[in-house]
């Protein structure tokens, strides 16, 4: 499978359109942070390497992107203003390539999973209501491995945690 960098590297030189420094340097960051940044991290990633760049540059590729189907928004639960990005790479086998997420509600960890019974999840409910599904997102919320042992061994010891947030 080709990484997002080739993906969007073809398509330019389809379109008649050029890699600049800028974009590569947004593509690489996208792959090196890795998980779910946000603009501004990649903006503060990047411009460690062009101190140049704009965040409205990140902005505007980000978008051109997320248009092109190279990249997808996420937002989690108290975060509704603030996007988080992944790439979006397709593949031919899978029909929802989109992976699941957890959210950890205390640091915030974001940990990706997969199910294959969601395609036969899909197909029973588009055969059911005649839809189109196009897209599916699922996210899980409450605690990580590690911060439940924390939450567990604080109960034990009679102290409150003091950075799980409900």
């Amino acid at each position: 499978m080709e990484s997002l960098y080739q993906q969007v590297t073809l398509r330019l030189r389809d379109e008649g359109g050029r890699m600049t420094s800028q974009r590569r340097l947004i593509l690489q960051a996208l792959e090196e942070l890795g998980g779910h940044p946000t603009a501004e991290e990649i903006y503060r990633h990047v411009s460690r390497q062009s101190p140049g760049i704009n965040l409205s540059t990140v902005y505007r590729t980000l978008n051109w992107l997320e248009e092109n189907g190279f990249i997808a928004p996420r937002w989690f639960e108290e975060e509704r203003r603030r996007e988080r990005f992944e790439p979006a790479v397709l593949t031919t086998s899978s029909r929802h390539p989109t992976p699941f997420h957890f959210r950890c509600r205390s640091c915030n960890r974001i940990l990706e999973f997969a199910d294959p019974r969601m395609k036969e999840i899909v197909k029973q409910f588009e055969r059911h209501t005649g839809a189109q599904v196009k897209d599916v997102e699922l996210t899980f919320y409450g605690l990580c491995q590690a911060c439940a042992r924390m939450e567990a061994h604080l109960a034990t010891t009679d102290q409150q945690p003091k950075a799980i947030k409900r």
